[in-house]
């Protein structure tokens, strides 16, 4: 009866070191989130690749902070404000299948969008609040057709892009989609504000 009593003891004093360790440990992981992991890699309205192949040089930097990359994909991430207007993210280049995932700074994923529903199968995104969409609407210039608007509850965010590599044959032509994504602030023509 013993032996039961000191292996049930020492369980014990060993789940309490553990929890207590964790929670000591919390504060530092939620320091560590993706919004504050892209920071590290780049400005606001920068196009990051979030896990490069080694020996690849692309023109947005690599960002290798982040576990779980799936290597049949290449990954760009883009953090924005919608302080100042709404944000535009584009790519000139298509490709044969993309996701497009718009999150806000907690993490929390807001809308998602892939290019089989996206028309035309383009990647063209102006992402705001519901009062700078309204205006673009009505005061902004022609935004072409393809355009998807993109409403969110809150002003700061980032947009996560996933692009399938079905065979080593096709990286360069999905590589050149990506290096294409471009993400900025929307114009004032295209938000609806006065220029000035």
């Amino acid at each position: 009866m013993g032996k039961l009593f000191l292996a049930v003891l020492v369980g014990l004093v060993g789940a309490a070191i553990i929890h207590i360790a964790i929670i000591f440990s919390i504060p530092m992981q939620a320091e560590n989130d993706a919004w504050a992991r892209l920071a590290r890699f780049g400005d606001l309205f920068s196009v990051v690749r979030v896990a490069d192949l080694p020996g690849t040089s692309g023109a947005q930097p690599a960002a290798t902070a982040f576990a779980f990359i799936d290597p049949a994909f290449i990954d760009v991430a883009c953090r924005f404000s919608l302080e100042n207007g709404p944000a535009r993210l584009t790519a000139e280049e298509r490709t044969g299948f993309w996701t497009a995932s718009v999150y806000a700074r907690n993490g929390d994923n807001l809308f998602s969008i892939s290019e089989r529903v996206a028309l035309e199968g383009a990647l063209d995104l102006l992402i705001g609040t519901r009062e700078q969409l309204d205006l673009a609407r009505v005061e902004g210039s022609e935004l072409p057709d393809q355009t998807v608007s993109v409403e969110l509850p809150t002003d700061e965010g980032y947009v996560m892009v996933r692009s399938l590599v079905d065979s080593e044959s096709e990286r360069p032509f999905v590589d050149r989609f990506v290096r294409s994504i471009a993400c900025r602030p929307a114009t004032d023509e295209e938000a609806g504000r006065p220029a000035g």
